[in-house]
């Protein structure tokens, strides 16, 4: 009997992790922890599976309540960048949740081709990530923002989408109150009610130069909803080059076997589903798909994301 009290004790009030998954961080802690999510699936037949992904909460110093931001790594996993991302979150007076949604799910990486993550299991992700940072002590429920790169970016952006909150969030929390998207993949898919967003703002940082998630799919991404009176904008950064910020492609390098969507457009029908231009299903191998993209390290892009999105934050936040 004395080990069932503490073990419901321990579930109730101090949010051990249960059935692999932390129920609650109303202990105030930091570090990682498994969340309990859904893997949705990414072909036709398969059925939604619960499950696992890791996050890593860091907070700043002190005790006082802080906004929070939930960061989603790129396609290549958490890489060092996500991580300093993290940092500079803190040092902005932020905590920071990076996910991890690939590591639980088997998969290492989904720039090839060769795997895949569903951007809906990501979303899922997302939103049970949010509802266990506002049962931490130091974090302000209503100011939680999102912060995406590349594939994340994608995520991030369709956090913003009506359609996706009601399908993924639960109960009647409020949605993310900022949503920043660093070089997004997913610019060129055109939703069904676009313009029926939810939350806070939108912006994204963007390099003129990028190759793999070509600009000008973001800038239509953009007008469109601007001209729906909606708060979203892009930071251009001339002549910066996918990952802008990560210091490891100091001398740019080019990847042949990446898979690089850049030539599509995807439109999303009734049901939900995709077809190109053409009319056809879109899938990963439609034609207007090839391979190949470049990334480098452009400092001076790097040091104004910072202060940009530090800015962003600091406008989105304020109030609320």
């Amino acid at each position: 009997m004395r080990s069932l009290a503490a073990l419901l004790v321990c579930v109730l009030l101090a949010g051990c992790a249960t059935s692999g998954g932390v129920t609650t961080l109303a202990d105030g802690r930091s570090g990682s922890f498994p969340i309990l999510t859904s893997t949705f699936p990414t072909r036709p037949g398969a059925v939604e599976q619960p499950g696992t992904v890791m996050g890593e909460l860091s907070l700043p110093a002190g005790s006082e309540r802080v906004p929070a931001v939930i960061v989603l790594h790129p396609c290549a996993g958490v890489t060092p960048n996500v991580t300093a991302w993290a940092t500079e979150l803190n040092r902005m007076g932020y905590a920071a949740l990076v996910i991890d949604s690939f590591t639980r799910r088997g998969v290492e990486e989904i720039c090839t081709g060769h795997a895949s993550v569903s951007v809906g299991s990501r979303l899922a992700d997302v939103f049970r990530a949010q509802e266990l940072l506002v049962t931490h002590p130091r974090i302000e429920p209503r100011r939680i923002g999102v912060l995406g790169f590349s594939h994340g970016g994608w995520v991030a952006l369709w956090a913003s989408q009506s359609q996706y909150q009601r399908r993924f969030m639960r109960g009647t929390g409020a949605p993310p109150a900022a949503y920043a998207a660093f070089y997004p993949v997913g610019c060129n898919a055109r939703l069904v009610n676009e313009a029926d967003m939810a939350g806070g703002p939108v912006r994204i940082f963007h390099g003129t130069a990028d190759d793999w998630t070509t600009i000008d799919h973001c800038r239509d991404w953009v007008a469109r909803r601007r001209a729906a009176g909606k708060d979203v904008s892009i930071v251009e950064y001339d002549g910066a080059l996918h990952a802008f910020d990560v210091g490891f492609f100091a001398k740019p390098q080019r990847f042949p076997e990446v898979v690089n969507p850049s030539g599509c457009r995807m439109i999303q029908q009734a049901d939900g589903t995709f077809v190109d231009d053409a009319g056809k299903p879109f899938s990963g191998a439609s034609p207007c798909m090839t391979r190949g993209a470049s990334m480098g390290y452009d400092a001076r892009a790097h040091q104004r994301s910072i202060a940009d999105l530090k800015a962003f934050f600091g406008q989105a936040f304020e109030g609320r």
